[in-house]
């Protein structure tokens, strides 16, 4: 399916990921092409032109962004990012710091934190607690005490822990104190 050049350009200013990998937007003067979503500056309209694959703009001599990986659309996870995700499952039960993530995938900790907010919409601490709730619930369901539970995914008060499930889940069920 075709675009009308105005329309890829709407969707390249409004950062749309939902054409991710149908078009292409490639910047005449810097010669590099992104993802529509791409969050580099918006270049002119006489700066680009659109193909509709990576391979095209490549045979008309453009370079991938480094900074959307337009090479690997739709998808593009880093590899730090299962370490990061595995790591955050194996440690439900604490809090982690977000240094200790940085030091495990030798990635600033800004550059986790975007990512996590751009691919997951949250941040990284949220991602985290959503796991430790998760652990949770499965404990709960399996007859475990609210009083246990919540020390076993690292909350260090009841009423801390209660809140953030009820949040997450609304009321404990059977709650066993």
């Amino acid at each position: 399916m075709k675009y009308s050049f105005d329309f890829m350009y709407k969707k390249m200013r409004e950062n749309d990921t939902s054409f991710d990998g149908l078009f292409f937007p490639c910047v005449k003067t810097t010669k590099i092409f992104c993802l529509p979503s791409c969050k580099a500056r918006l270049p002119l309209k006489n700066n680009v032109e659109f193909v509709f694959s990576s391979s095209e703009a490549i045979k008309y001599g453009y370079n991938p962004c480094k900074r959307c990986h337009p090479l690997n659309a739709p998808f593009y996870n880093p590899d730090w990012v299962e370490d990061v995700k595995a790591h955050l499952s194996e440690n439900f039960d604490r809090r982690v710091p977000d240094t200790e993530l940085a030091n495990l995938v030798n990635q600033d900790i800004s550059t986790i934190r975007r990512y996590f907010k751009d691919q997951y919409g949250m941040l990284i601490k949220d991602f985290h607690r959503t796991i430790r709730l998760n652990k949770a619930k499965e404990l709960l369901s399996n007859g475990g005490k609210v009083t246990e539970v919540a020390s076993l995914v690292g909350y260090q008060s009841v009423k801390g822990f209660k809140l953030a499930y009820k949040k997450q889940y609304g009321e404990i069920e059977n709650e066993k104190p």
